[in-house]
């Protein structure tokens, strides 16, 4: 009789362990992956439509397309290497204007500067970063005044900006960083104005791109100050010479702008 009461418990105890060993297994939680390939999905897709905008950008819509683009992207990936350099590309294209003066030139500017070093700091050793930085830097220090920003220590920080981004990529934006170095040996006044050192920055940029419409503009500043007329006004006449679409279109139909309108004051 117990070895009977014995077989029943020992079976009673055994149909829960069956039973636990027959349910299945608790599901795999889902992989993280696609939940986040949906956003990078998305990203790529805004930062493709923000620069197709770019290339159209002196159009109002496509400029607001292209604030609105990015805008979207930055809400996504607010750190992104390729959000932040964009966002510094725009800001020193609408601080870039030739018409833009004082305040709102200079707080664009360092716009672009902080973001460009945000960019930098995510990725130096691409060249978008720096260049971008420095450009706004450039730009702030010209809202401010070249004498101000001197005092405020920018030309040291400019000069290693830029200085990296040639190092990362001389030929990036179409001859735009010897073109920049033209502008900052110009800009600096005297006794750091060079106006050996500028020339030959400006050539090096029409080296690269013989096309570029602010190289030629910028040159021929340098040449007219320097009292060289002739050669100026021809640099503003090859500036006008060809139609936009050679390089970058928007920036090539802003300096071609600038440049008419310095023929016109000859």
């Amino acid at each position: 009789m117990a070895r009977t009461v014995t077989l029943v418990a020992l079976a009673a105890l055994a149909l829960p362990l069956a039973a636990a060993a027959a349910l299945p297994a608790d599901p795999a939680p889902p992989p993280a992956a696609p939940a986040a390939a949906a956003p990078a999905g998305e990203l790529t897709g805004l930062l493709a439509a923000a620069d197709e905008a770019y290339g159209r950008r002196d159009d109002p819509a496509q400029l607001a397309a292209l604030k609105a683009r990015l805008a979207e992207a930055e809400k996504i990936a607010p750190n992104s290497f390729e959000v932040l350099w964009r966002l510094a590309r725009l800001n020193v294209w609408l601080a870039d204007d030739p018409r833009l003066e004082g305040e709102e030139k200079s707080r664009l500017g360092k716009l672009a500067w902080d973001l460009g070093d945000r960019a930098s700091a995510a990725s130096p050793t691409r060249v978008e970063g720096w260049y971008w930085s420095a450009s706004g830097m450039g730009l702030y220090s010209l809202g401010i005044g070249v004498i101000s920003a001197l005092r405020q220590g920018i030309e040291p920080k400019f000069r290693e900006r830029l200085g990296n981004a040639e190092r990362n990529d001389p030929a990036y934006n179409h001859g735009a960083i010897p073109t920049a170095w033209g502008r900052f040996f110009y800009k600096l006044p005297w006794p750091k104005y060079d106006p050996r050192k500028s020339e030959e920055s400006f050539l090096a940029a029409l080296q690269r791109n013989p096309a570029s419409v602010r190289a030629r503009v910028w040159f021929a500043e340098l040449l007219m100050k320097e009292d060289r007329g002739p050669e100026a006004q021809a640099q503003l006449e090859a500036a006008i010479a060809k139609p936009p679409g050679q390089y970058d279109p928007p920036e090539e139909r802003r300096w071609q702008e600038e440049a008419r309108r310095l023929l016109r004051g000859r």
